[in-house]
This record gives C-alpha cells, structure tokens and sequence, in this order.
C-alpha cells in the first residue's frame, strides 16, 4: 500500500510516498480503508519538527480520517466490515489503510461524502471543546474567532452561532471575509486597518466576550489586551504564524480576564470519552441543520507537498483534504 512518511524533519521536501505491507489488525484493533485524510496545522509542525510532542522518527502522517472497516482483529465487536467510519489516530491516517483501536471511531454520519466526514473530527471536536468547554459560551454574547475561514474557524463560527452567540470572524482575505460571511459572521480582514478598533466598534467598546486564538504572536497580544472584554475568556488552541510570545502574569490578574490553553494531543488515550461526547454533539448539530463541514480543496495523496503548501500558505477555504 501507499503511505505518507518522514524521515528527518523539515519542509515539503522531506515526505516520502511509499510501498509497505498493508497492515494486519491485531486483538482489539480494526484496519481501515482509508478513503479521506483530513490535514491540520498539526500535521505541518510535526514535519517540521515544532509540534508540542516530540515525534519519533521515521514517521507515517495523518491523524484524522474517514474510511470503511476492511478487517477486525479478534476481540473486536460492535463493528461490521464495509462500514464507514470517522477517526483519529496518533499517525499514519495518510495511507491507503490504517490499523486501529476502535474506541475512537464513531459512524459516519449519514449523508457526508468521505471527504465531509475527514474534515470534521479534528476541526469539530476542537471547535466544540474551545467554545463549550474551555469557553463556557452562552447563547447573546459575542465571540471573536480568529482564521475563521479555516477548517477549525468555518465550524466554530456555525457551532458558536447555533449556540445562540453574536460572531466576529477574522480572515486575510476578501474572498475569505465573503466565505465567513456566508456563514453568518460579521467578518473583518485584518490585513486591512485595525482589526481590534474594527472588534470594539462593533460591540459597542467593550470587546468579545470569548475569543478563539490560533494565530499567536501580536494577535495573540491584542486579543488578549485590546480586544477582550473584561471578565471575557481566551482561548489558546494553536500558534500557527510561530510567533511564541511572554505575557506577565500581573497582566493577568489584573485584567479580571481568564486566559485557556486548549490541546486536543492530550485527549489522547486518556480522555476518549469527551472526544468521543464532543463529536455526537457535532454530530446532533449537523442531524438538525445547523452545522455543516466546508471542505475546501481536495489533493491526491500523490500530490501531498502541494497540499501542505496551500495550508502552510494560508489560502485554504474550509478543510484541506487528501485522498489515497
């Protein structure tokens, strides 16, 4: 089969599409065909060698996937071959099949294309933790999420504004700003003038009440100190432009604000149960027509350089997607 590896770190260059055995389920695993491969920011700094977590080497990529149940090993039960599936897994999802514990499959839910049911465990289950969990969101307040025309960000604005909240999208593009808009956000390219005057003006001066950051560096800095209400919540989930900056803790007691870290690599093996919890709610959103996964560019796993490129460029709409 083909698969998706590295051997030392680095940029696109460094991965490697190659032959191994198709992998056989031992006891209580399942093999999987895989038929979709969601990409995440995750997966960049893995590569690169920047993820929280040191990964050993060599190393196959991939960490969300959508396929059908190909065997079980003995032990298992409850699933059946050819049935569809969404999951994670610690690596190796960039594959033709994957060999894993069925504690973090759930069905796919009806009616999702492969490419739909790739693009929602990570970004849905991260969106639903940072906004329920860490952010404790009530329906009338205002959320500010930023990147919110990415795979994390087009979730969260939909799941923020079932829950009854008031979105502000930040994105850098027109293009982008239109897509966030579409899904019911107020949307502000920060590449133009000043986002957080932008962030004031529209709720009146006193900021958002929650904010969801990724982006790190002087975004991190503003939201915290310019942007967010007092007595609002922050939430850390990702530092995507690298920017890794100090913030005195006196600053912290002193603005009555909370600040989050959110990491979803930590759910894994020990807290199953919430990511499990947290994608039926996804789920249940999606049954009642509140939320839908945007997939938006789809790359041949031939092609995987091109697709960490568009991603690491920042030009993707929605999830990135690879298929075998």
């Amino acid at each position: 089969m083909k698969a998706l590896r590295i051997e030392k770190h680095g940029g696109p260059e460094v991965m490697q599409i190659v032959d191994v055995p198709v992998p056989e389920p031992g006891p209580g695993e399942a093999r999987i065909r895989v038929e979709a491969c969601g990409l995440n920011y995750s997966d960049i700094m893995i590569r690169e060698g920047q993820y929280i977590d040191a990964t050993p080497l060599p190393t196959f990529l991939g960490r969300e996937f959508c396929g059908t149940i190909d065997k079980t090993g003995p032990g298992v039960s409850g699933w059946e071959k050819g049935q569809r599936v969404v999951g994670g897994a610690m690596g190796g999802a960039m594959a033709e099949y994957l060999v894993t514990a069925p504690d973090g499959l759930i069905p796919c839910p009806e009616g999702l294309s492969p490419e739909e049911g790739a693009a929602i465990l990570v970004a849905g289950v991260t969106a639903i933790h940072c906004l329920d969990d860490c952010g404790r969101l009530q329906a009338g307040e205002t959320v500010l999420v930023h990147a919110a025309a990415g795979g994390v960000g087009t979730l969260a604005v939909q799941i923020a504004r079932a829950r009854g909240a008031r979105v502000i999208g930040t994105a850098s593009s027109a293009e982008k700003c239109r897509a966030v808009a579409d899904l019911g956000a107020t949307a502000i390219d920060y590449t133009k003038g000043d986002w957080v005057k932008e962030v004031l003006a529209a709720t009146g001066g006193r900021g958002a009440d929650l904010i969801l950051e990724s982006v790190g560096g002087e975004i991190y800095l503003r939201s915290f100190r310019e942007a967010l209400a007092r007595f609002g919540r922050m939430v850390v989930f990702g530092v995507a432009s690298r920017e890794v900056v100090p913030i005195d803790n006196r600053e912290i007691l002193s603005s009555n604000r909370t600040l989050t870290g959110y990491y979803l690599g930590d759910y894994f093996p020990a807290h199953l149960d919430r990511i499990v919890m947290a994608t039926m709610k996804l789920v249940g959103l999606m049954q009642e027509g509140k939320v839908r996964p945007i997939v938006g560019k789809v790359f041949p796993l031939a092609q995987a350089a091109d697709a960490f490129s568009h991603m690491q460029q920042r030009r993707n709409i929605g999830k990135v997607i690879l298929t075998p």
